[in-house]
């Protein structure tokens, strides 16, 4: 399956993000005649510690959105999930952990039998953090890097810091939490892919993901500071090539090295077994698509798989993928959600 699935999904700005564990890849399943998704995408709150240069979500301080689920709303939606035996739940944000109920998340998720990854830029992850994700059974962490050097990183994660960044990823390797690293390239960062996977697996990473950056959120407003030439990107993919070969066995290094569109067009046809959830409580079908399905505060979560399976099939969605092919900026309305329910 192509690697896309979930810059997608999930919550990064790059394409190849995607969410893999060692035992088990929801995403690479399709949802088929299965009566509940096999993975839940949460983008928990819009709400960050950093004002990234690509963030896809335009997260930040104070971008929390007004109606985010309340604490009443978020477990509902949890209880529903654990009901329906949904094996597998991703984080996000925004930064997931400035939630103000994100311990109680993960608590009813271990004590559910949940599997969970975190995906975070690493600034709160002290000591005792890493203990306490190891002792939830939190499956794994995908830590955001976006540079090889102090320099490069501080650029496009605003108020964020490297050495932070760094030092979060060595309290979870000594509290024994699964590591893995997301990198989005840029044109002041794709020099840098080489000494990121070195330093990623230096760190003791499992697994490396990167992929084209998006045009879409943040970066929609900085795309002249971001996007790397047809030249870095040929040198960027053929670096990463190199750098899979050397850590075989060792280290996965996953990169998505297709455009959005040739992902959407597979996609269409092969929908994958997942829910992303927006901090509202919307649910997409794809994060690369502006189309919802349902409404968590008012629509329960096998309903809204319902009509999930129908959505592939309307012919908006169909459309706004061909429309693509002679408009790639259309990824800037990502966030003008459309509701197919």
């Amino acid at each position: 399956m192509p690697e896309a699935v979930t810059e997608d999904l999930q919550k990064g700005s790059s394409l190849g993000k995607v969410l893999k564990s060692e035992s088990f890849s929801p995403a690479d399943t399709g949802s088929g005649s299965l009566s509940a998704p096999l993975y839940v995408a949460w983008q928990t709150t819009n709400e960050c510690n950093l004002a990234c240069l690509h963030c896809i979500e335009e997260s930040g301080p104070g971008k929390a959105f007004k109606d985010e689920l309340s604490k009443e709303q978020t477990f509902d939606v949890l209880k529903q999930l654990a009901d329906l035996q949904v094996p597998y739940l991703s984080l996000s944000g925004g930064e997931p952990m400035v939630h103000p109920h994100f311990w109680e998340m993960l608590e009813f998720c271990s004590k559910n039998g949940m599997l969970v990854k975190l995906e975070t830029n690493g600034h709160f992850l002290t000591k005792d953090a890493a203990k306490r994700l190891k002792d939830l059974n939190v499956k794994a962490v995908q830590v955001s890097m976006d540079g090889g050097s102090r320099e490069t990183f501080n650029k496009i994660r605003i108020h964020g810091d490297f050495d932070i960044m760094k030092e979060g990823i060595a309290n979870l390797g000594e509290a024994g939490v699964g590591i893995e690293i997301n990198y989005s390239p840029t044109k002041f960062n794709t020099h840098e892919i080489g000494m990121a996977v070195d330093l990623a697996h230096e760190m003791g990473a499992y697994s490396f993901y990167t992929g084209r950056t998006m045009y879409t959120g943040n970066a929609v407003k900085t795309w002249h500071l971001l996007v790397p030439t047809p030249e870095q990107y040929e040198q960027y993919f053929k670096t990463l090539h190199e750098k899979t070969k050397e850590y075989e066995g060792r280290m996965r290094v996953y990169f998505h090295e297709m455009g959005l569109l040739e992902e959407l067009r597979y996609r269409i046809k092969n929908p994958a077994a997942l829910f992303i959830v927006l901090p509202n409580g919307l649910v997409k079908l794809i994060n690369a698509l502006p189309f919802t399905c349902g409404d968590l505060r008012k629509d329960s979560v096998t309903k809204i798989w319902g009509n999930f399976q129908k959505a592939w099939k309307r012919p908006e969605v169909a459309k706004f993928i061909d429309d693509m092919a002679t408009n790639d900026k259309l990824t800037a309305q990502l966030h003008n959600w459309v509701d197919l329910s």
